[in-house]
């Protein structure tokens, strides 16, 4: 990219360095806040690009570590974007160019116009916010190596047994954690938990729920105990529907559950999935044949160990009400379905500069469904990348319907609206949670 690079940041120490130029769209003064995580693993804090991408501006960041040879998994996740109807300004996020140990990995831009949003709040499946990049390692670690810092937290053991629920979970922070408690075939396994993964961060954090479940296929419910909200949308706030009280997005906590398997089995349908309220959701797992399979490295919006891919950074042209749409041969389709008490899935994939696959359902009560679909242009190795959005990228879509009960309070009724970002690191409106 053309243009000045306008200042140089150096997180972390080690062998190996990744290399971003990065810059921004601000919005209201407020300028683009970003995360990295290496196969799961977030390297150092929130970091923030204050150069303008219109004006062939860059900010460089090298994150330094021990990653080891054999590939990795690099990735972006966006943690402010900031889009709202009649306000201006369009908050986005550019990667211009992507090193690892000096070799080139990407040289083109990746647009980033999205932060993590998930059913049944988003209505167009999942939005992991996010860019990965795929690079290769080809120098031995160090003597001595015993792991690299991170601030994705820690994984976490309930209970004992020979089997092993693999349980990733992340929340949106307000005046605390979020809290929990997970049951299996009706029987609550340990006690209250917390999670402190932050998901704007790209973040979420591994339970080890140990048990003598036995083969076969289980229900696994996880209960949503201490939600908050500090505050409600104004009736008649510009692009929200009518009805229902919408929380402020910088002062409500939620609980998400990113995924989960059992004993090495495949990933349970209906995950990633946000509870909004207090309530239960139920998923159904079944058990594979390694009971002491864990998910080690699995921070980052995954149930399997693997990095998650998705196609997140297009929006589609039904999405636009100015200005031209971003295109692309990338797509992304599929459904999302999900509640609680009786079983439903579906998936949703796309393909853009590499290949994404993101899978989601649930349970529910009678059968919810959404259907989403966006397009993108990709290049080099990024799985996740797109052209540059016009103005107003926004569009306010139905909400998801789910014909089936929720228990608790939890509301089953969501709509996924022109932004979404993490309520820590706002200077704007965001993803928005319906509350009753």
């Amino acid at each position: 990219m053309s243009g000045s690079t306008s200042n140089s940041n150096i997180i972390g120490s080690g062998s190996d360095s990744i290399t971003l130029n990065v810059a921004e769209d601000q919005a209201q003064g407020v300028d683009a806040q970003f995360t990295v995580n290496v196969d799961g693993q977030q390297v150092g804090g929130v970091e923030v690009a204050t150069a303008s991408q219109s004006s062939g501006q860059t900010n460089t960041f090298t994150f330094n570590g021990d990653w080891g040879p054999g590939p990795h998994n690099v990735t972006v996740t966006f943690a402010n974007n900031f889009l709202y109807p009649g306000s201006s300004g369009d908050r986005n996020l550019y990667v211009d160019g992507v090193t690892y140990d000096g070799q080139t990995v990407s040289n083109t831009t990746t647009g980033i116009y999205q932060s993590p949003l998930f059913p049944p709040n988003s209505t167009e499946g999942n939005i992991y916010g996010n860019a990965t990049f795929a690079v290769n390692d080809t120098t031995a670690l160090p003597a001595g190596f015993s792991g690299n810092p991170t601030t994705t937290p820690a994984p976490v053991t309930v209970g004992s047994g020979a089997d092993t629920l693999v349980l990733n979970m992340a929340e949106d922070p307000y005046q605390g954690d979020a809290q929990f408690t997970v049951s299996v075939d009706g029987q609550q396994i340990g006690g209250v938990q917390t999670t402190t993964a932050v998901v704007g961060e790209g973040q979420s954090q591994e339970f080890d729920v140990k048990g003598n479940f036995g083969s076969g296929t289980h229900n696994v419910a996880v209960t949503f105990l201490n939600d908050k909200v500090g505050g409600y949308y104004p009736a008649g706030t510009p692009g929200l529907p009518a009805t229902g009280q919408w929380a402020l997005d910088t002062a409500d906590r939620n609980l998400y559950v990113m995924g989960m398997s059992l004993d090495g089995g495949a990933p349970a349908g209906g995950a990633p999935w946000e509870l909004s309220s207090n309530g239960t959701e139920t998923f159904s797992v079944t058990a594979g044949n390694n009971p002491s399979a864990t998910g080690a490295g699995s921070g980052l919006f995954a149930s399997n160990g693997a990095a998650a891919t998705a196609d997140n950074v297009a929006i589609t042209s039904a999405s636009l009400t100015a200005g031209t749409p971003s295109s692309g041969t990338g797509a992304s389709s599929g459904t999302s379905t999900g509640g609680s008490g009786g079983t439903s899935t579906g998936s949703s994939s796309g393909t853009s500069g590499g290949t994404s696959t993101v899978t989601s359902g649930g349970t529910s009560g009678g059968t919810s469904t959404g259907t989403s679909g966006d397009t993108s242009s990709g290049t080099s190795s990024a799985t996740s990348s797109g052209t540059a959005p016009s103005t107003q990228d926004f569009s306010v879509p139905t909400p998801a319907t789910n014909s089936g009960t929720t228990s608790g309070t939890s509301t089953g009724n969501s709509a996924a609206l022109w932004t979404s970002q993490q309520p820590a690191y706002v200077g704007g409106t965001t993803h928005h949670h319906h509350h009753g």
